[in-house]
């Protein structure tokens, strides 16, 4: 088991430096609706094996869900008010944005685009806050 495990992380794609530390760890998603006052985002999200139950948030609602981190992790989540859809990809181990979200990624969703936490410091406030990863 041990030798397959690491002919696993071997083979992984060499771009995630962070997969061998990231295998098997709880991951949490936290999805917040910063649309505006009165808007009601329907969310829904889900991987290549599973696909989460449709949540309705109010305006400074949120959703939360955690899994395990696997060989190739991806969550994507589709959002819809004003009759519109916006989609995002929540979680990619490949893409790990381990200096945005360590074991939580915060997304806050705006009527612009979709913010992501920050949460990398290293002793540097300047470094944290939300970044804007997708526009619309």
């Amino acid at each position: 088991m041990t030798m397959i495990l690491l002919i696993m992380m071997t083979t992984f794609n060499k771009q995630s430096s962070y997969f061998a530390e990231a295998l098997f760890e709880e991951q949490s998603v936290q999805v917040s609706n910063d649309v505006g006052p009165g808007t009601t985002m329907k969310i829904q999200c889900k991987s290549g094996d599973e696909e989460l139950a449709v949540k309705y948030l109010a305006f400074n609602e949120f959703f939360r869900f955690s899994f395990r981190i696997l060989w190739r992790t991806m969550y994507w989540c589709n959002m819809y008010w004003d009759n519109k859809i916006h989609s995002i990809k929540a979680f990619d181990v490949d893409r790990r944005d381990n200096e945005l979200c360590q074991s939580m990624c915060y997304w806050k969703i705006q009527r612009d685009g979709a913010y992501l936490m920050r949460e990398l410091d290293h002793g540097n406030s300047e470094h944290r806050g939300f970044v804007k990863l997708y526009s619309w």
